[in-house]
Protein backbone atom coordinates (compact mmCIF):
# COMPACT_ATOMS: atom_id res chain seq x y z
CA UNK A 1 0.00 0.00 0.00
CA UNK A 2 1.25 3.18 -0.94
CA UNK A 3 2.61 5.68 1.72
CA UNK A 4 1.14 8.94 2.41
CA UNK A 5 4.55 10.43 0.70
CA UNK A 6 3.71 8.79 -2.36
CA UNK A 7 0.59 9.02 -2.32
CA UNK A 8 1.50 13.44 -2.31
CA UNK A 9 3.42 12.67 -5.29
CA UNK A 10 1.35 10.32 -7.46
CA UNK A 11 -1.31 13.18 -7.06
CA UNK A 12 1.34 15.55 -8.64
CA UNK A 13 1.64 13.36 -11.38
CA UNK A 14 -2.08 13.62 -11.89
CA UNK A 15 -1.98 17.05 -12.25
CA UNK A 16 0.79 17.40 -13.67
CA UNK A 17 -0.79 15.32 -16.47
CA UNK A 18 -3.66 17.43 -16.20
CA UNK A 19 -2.10 21.18 -16.38
CA UNK A 20 0.24 19.44 -19.72
CA UNK A 21 -2.90 18.33 -21.08
CA UNK A 22 -5.19 21.79 -20.32
CA UNK A 23 -2.00 23.57 -22.49
CA UNK A 24 -3.52 22.71 -26.06
CA UNK A 25 -6.39 24.79 -26.66
CA UNK A 26 -8.05 24.66 -29.91
CA UNK A 27 -4.96 23.00 -31.15
CA UNK A 28 -2.60 25.89 -29.60
CA UNK A 29 -0.07 26.35 -27.19
CA UNK A 30 -1.72 28.21 -24.13
CA UNK A 31 1.82 29.97 -23.05
CA UNK A 32 0.52 30.83 -19.41
CA UNK A 33 -1.45 27.37 -18.34
CA UNK A 34 2.32 25.76 -19.85
CA UNK A 35 4.11 28.09 -17.77
CA UNK A 36 1.98 26.47 -14.99
CA UNK A 37 2.51 23.47 -15.54
CA UNK A 38 6.30 24.01 -16.03
CA UNK A 39 6.50 25.24 -12.52
CA UNK A 40 4.35 22.66 -11.35
CA UNK A 41 6.42 19.87 -12.84
CA UNK A 42 10.16 21.27 -12.39
CA UNK A 43 8.81 21.57 -8.45
CA UNK A 44 7.97 18.03 -8.40
CA UNK A 45 11.20 17.00 -10.01
CA UNK A 46 13.55 18.98 -7.74
CA UNK A 47 11.53 17.38 -4.65
CA UNK A 48 12.25 14.58 -6.13
CA UNK A 49 16.15 15.42 -6.93
CA UNK A 50 17.40 17.29 -3.60
CA UNK A 51 15.03 15.80 -1.00
CA UNK A 52 13.71 12.27 -1.77
CA UNK A 53 16.63 10.78 -3.77
CA UNK A 54 19.54 11.78 -1.42
CA UNK A 55 17.19 10.12 1.93
CA UNK A 56 16.57 7.47 -0.17
CA UNK A 57 20.56 7.06 -0.65
CA UNK A 58 21.06 7.64 2.94
CA UNK A 59 18.16 4.86 3.96
CA UNK A 60 19.79 2.70 1.59
CA UNK A 61 23.54 3.53 2.04
CA UNK A 62 24.18 3.30 -1.83
CA UNK A 63 22.47 5.40 -4.10
CA UNK A 64 19.59 3.21 -5.69
CA UNK A 65 20.29 1.72 -9.51
CA UNK A 66 17.39 3.12 -11.16
CA UNK A 67 18.52 6.47 -9.87
CA UNK A 68 20.51 7.54 -12.71
CA UNK A 69 17.81 6.60 -14.88
CA UNK A 70 15.08 9.21 -13.25
CA UNK A 71 18.08 11.68 -12.94
CA UNK A 72 18.36 11.27 -16.90
CA UNK A 73 15.27 11.59 -17.41
CA UNK A 74 14.28 14.20 -15.17
CA UNK A 75 17.36 16.34 -17.11
CA UNK A 76 15.99 15.94 -20.26
CA UNK A 77 11.67 16.59 -19.08
CA UNK A 78 13.76 19.91 -17.46
CA UNK A 79 15.13 20.15 -20.84
CA UNK A 80 12.07 20.80 -22.82
CA UNK A 81 10.41 22.71 -20.61
CA UNK A 82 13.06 25.52 -21.26
CA UNK A 83 12.33 26.70 -25.29
CA UNK A 84 8.46 28.06 -26.09
CA UNK A 85 6.70 25.29 -26.75
CA UNK A 86 4.84 24.31 -29.27
CA UNK A 87 1.85 21.57 -30.01
CA UNK A 88 4.10 18.97 -31.14
CA UNK A 89 6.01 19.15 -27.72
CA UNK A 90 3.57 19.69 -25.59
CA UNK A 91 2.06 16.39 -27.04
CA UNK A 92 5.92 14.34 -27.08
CA UNK A 93 6.35 15.66 -23.73
CA UNK A 94 2.66 14.38 -22.62
CA UNK A 95 4.23 10.89 -24.04
CA UNK A 96 7.45 11.13 -22.33
CA UNK A 97 5.86 11.98 -18.86
CA UNK A 98 3.15 9.29 -18.68
CA UNK A 99 6.36 6.65 -19.59
CA UNK A 100 8.73 8.41 -16.96
CA UNK A 101 5.48 8.51 -14.46
CA UNK A 102 4.73 4.72 -14.69
CA UNK A 103 8.62 3.48 -14.18
CA UNK A 104 8.49 5.45 -11.30
CA UNK A 105 5.25 4.17 -10.02
CA UNK A 106 6.25 0.95 -10.73
CA UNK A 107 6.32 -2.50 -8.52
CA UNK A 108 9.92 -2.60 -7.27
CA UNK A 109 10.48 1.53 -8.71
CA UNK A 110 11.44 4.72 -6.56
CA UNK A 111 8.07 4.84 -5.44
CA UNK A 112 8.23 1.49 -3.62
CA UNK A 113 11.12 2.01 -2.90
CA UNK A 114 10.64 5.20 -0.86
CA UNK A 115 7.27 3.64 0.75
CA UNK A 116 9.47 0.93 2.09
CA UNK A 117 12.43 3.14 3.31
CA UNK A 118 11.04 6.29 3.89
CA UNK A 119 7.36 6.01 3.78
CA UNK A 120 6.89 6.79 7.50
CA UNK A 121 8.49 9.56 7.92
CA UNK A 122 6.40 12.82 9.02
CA UNK A 123 9.14 15.23 8.85
CA UNK A 124 10.12 14.28 4.63
CA UNK A 125 6.39 14.38 3.90
CA UNK A 126 6.54 17.90 5.59
CA UNK A 127 9.67 18.80 3.29
CA UNK A 128 7.69 17.94 0.66
CA UNK A 129 4.65 19.53 0.98
CA UNK A 130 6.21 23.16 2.21
CA UNK A 131 8.92 22.73 -0.79
CA UNK A 132 8.52 26.29 -2.29
CA UNK A 133 7.47 27.28 -5.96
CA UNK A 134 10.34 27.84 -7.83
CA UNK A 135 11.22 30.74 -9.47
CA UNK A 136 11.57 29.98 -13.38
CA UNK A 137 13.24 32.58 -16.35
CA UNK A 138 10.76 33.26 -19.11
CA UNK A 139 10.87 30.97 -22.19
CA UNK A 140 13.96 30.42 -24.64
CA UNK A 141 12.88 31.40 -28.01
CA UNK A 142 15.26 31.67 -30.81
CA UNK A 143 17.08 29.57 -34.12
CA UNK A 144 19.67 27.65 -31.59
CA UNK A 145 17.71 26.86 -28.69
CA UNK A 146 16.68 23.50 -30.63
CA UNK A 147 19.93 22.70 -31.75
CA UNK A 148 21.23 23.00 -28.25
CA UNK A 149 18.27 21.27 -26.82
CA UNK A 150 18.71 18.31 -29.28
CA UNK A 151 22.32 17.68 -28.05
CA UNK A 152 21.10 17.71 -24.02
CA UNK A 153 18.13 15.13 -24.88
CA UNK A 154 21.09 12.92 -26.94
CA UNK A 155 22.45 12.99 -23.60
CA UNK A 156 20.18 12.23 -21.56
CA UNK A 157 19.14 8.96 -23.48
CA UNK A 158 15.86 11.10 -25.35
CA UNK A 159 17.71 10.85 -28.74
CA UNK A 160 15.63 12.94 -30.76
CA UNK A 161 13.91 16.66 -30.44
CA UNK A 162 10.14 16.41 -30.77
CA UNK A 163 8.45 16.39 -33.64
CA UNK A 164 8.08 20.18 -34.69
CA UNK A 165 11.35 20.19 -35.83
CA UNK A 166 10.62 17.69 -38.22
CA UNK A 167 12.23 14.58 -36.68
CA UNK A 168 10.36 12.17 -34.36
CA UNK A 169 9.27 12.32 -30.74
CA UNK A 170 11.00 11.07 -28.14
CA UNK A 171 11.76 8.01 -26.87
Amino acid sequence: MASPLTRLLAVDHAASQAKLSACLVDGQVDLKRFDEFRHLLLRHIAIEETVLMPALARALGAAPLFQNGLRKDHAGIAALCVPSPTREWVEDLRELLAHHHRVEEAPGGFYASMDVHLGGDPHLREQVASYPRLTLPDFVRGPKVRELLAGVLSLTGITTVPRSSSRPGPR
